[in-house]
């Protein structure tokens, strides 16, 4: 099937009351598992692809494999550029021929935030790819990459604003701060579904939930039920395919193991949990 973008994916989304996953995935069996999982649930995806994992020449390997798996996909493919936060990364991952791509400038101020987000929509809509921006700010749930902390009620998304922002960027789709964090949870979350059916009655475009790794199934249904159309998913996948590869090498009689073995029950950890997101997300049976 010929690669996607966003805006259709998740208008019918929006319209079934389902969410579309985004798996952040760093290598080639990564997308494998994603790519695979989806056709054999018959639903939508979202590839999503993190800029260290796009370094140098590794944007050609990376791209070469995710447009690959999506052509030879029967279900539809977005390939999206996540949180880049430069013009420079945006415009090379517009030239390789992503589908989609997210500025994340939701740390700046709120004319700041319009400008740069308004920038990238007038570079790269005549090539047909969808904008994805954030307003407010998702911020980290954990220490460990250099970056820390825990979202707080400052950095919420405030409904008033929301109309103005959509219709002054064009974007579309609009990343929403109601209580998730990226990264590992130090505690568990508690998501703002009031905030959250604000910013749903301030406008129709289509609405996505960072930082869902991790975040309580009950509250993660009801953002759903409440308007989310697309949710993003990587710490679950990297904590399941690290606990099973750190078995495999404490039962290895050497450290000359072939990749390909150690791998077997890691990669079939990471693929049940992307099973289950899909299974949960409503989105199985979509495409």
């Amino acid at each position: 099937m010929a690669l996607v973008n966003l805006k259709e994916m998740l208008r019918a989304a929006s319209r079934g009351r389902y969410a579309v996953g985004m798996f952040d995935v760093s290598d080639l069996e990564m997308v494998r598992a994603v790519a695979e999982e989806a056709e054999a649930l018959r639903a939508p995806v979202i590839l999503g692809a993190l800029a260290p994992d796009l370094e140098g020449s590794r944007l050609e390997y990376w791209f070469a494999l995710a447009k690959l798996a999506a052509e030879r996909s029967a279900v539809p493919i977005c390939i999206h550029l996540d949180h880049a936060n430069t013009p420079a990364q945006v415009k090379r991952a517009a030239e390789i021929g992503f589908s989609s791509v997210m500025l994340d400038a939701s740390a700046a101020p709120f004319e700041e935030n319009i400008r740069r987000s308004r920038e990238v929509v007038d570079a790269v809509r005549d090539r047909g790819i969808t904008v994805e921006a954030e307003l407010g700010h998702v911020g980290n749930g954990w220490v460990g990459s250099g970056e820390g902390g825990e979202s707080g009620p400052d950095m919420l998304t405030e409904p008033e604003k929301v109309a103005e922002f959509v219709d002054r960027t064009g974007v579309d789709a609009l990343a929403v701060s109601i209580g998730t964090a990226h990264g590992v949870y130090i505690k568990a979350p508690e998501l703002d579904i009031e905030r959250l059916d604000e910013i749903r009655n301030a406008s129709d475009i289509p609405l996505v939930l960072h930082g869902g790794s991790g975040t309580p199934d009950d509250q993660m249904a009801r953002a759903i039920a409440h308007g989310i159309s697309k949710v993003n998913i990587y710490s679950e996948l990297l904590s399941a395919w690290n606990r099973a590869m750190l078995e495999a090498l404490k039962r290895s009689p050497h450290m000359a193991a072939w990749p390909a073995v150690l791998r077997k029950n890691p990669d079939a950890a990471m693929r049940e949990v992307i099973r289950r997101k899909i299974r949960f997300f409503g989105s199985a049976g979509k495409a």
